[in-house]
């Protein structure tokens, strides 16, 4: 018996479950099952992390002490895409050779979209 996990997911908190699964499955191109008071986004094709969502009564306060990173091909459509999804879109950062935009889902929840070659 191994106790290595064996599905990984990363969980996000919010208010308007259904709204933040229409998102978050939008933006990611995944299906997604709403189980109250949790939806399930699948991985997707070649990810290995699954996004779930969480109902929960408060709202978000302060600063995400976690958040989560996604590489993309095109930043420049993708930011366009949070845009028109209803999440926002802060200014271009760059640290080296990385180059990508803190963003926030509908709820204010931060990710981060980052520039670069998808194999």
């Amino acid at each position: 018996m191994t106790t290595t996990p064996v599905h990984i997911a990363v969980t996000v908190d919010v208010n308007d479950l259904e709204g933040m699964t229409r998102f978050w499955s939008e933006l990611l191109g995944v299906e997604a099952e709403i189980s109250e008071p949790f939806a399930f986004l699948s991985p997707g094709e070649g990810r290995k992390i699954a996004v779930w969502l969480q109902r929960v009564p408060e709202p978000r306060v302060g600063k995400n002490r976690v958040h989560l990173d996604f590489a993309v091909a095109d930043l420049d459509g993708t930011q366009q895409r949070i845009v028109e999804l209803g999440g926002g879109v802060g200014d271009r950062q760059r640290w080296e050779t990385f180059e990508w935009r803190i963003c926030t889902d509908p709820e204010g929840n931060v990710f981060d979209v980052m520039q670069a070659p998808i194999s």
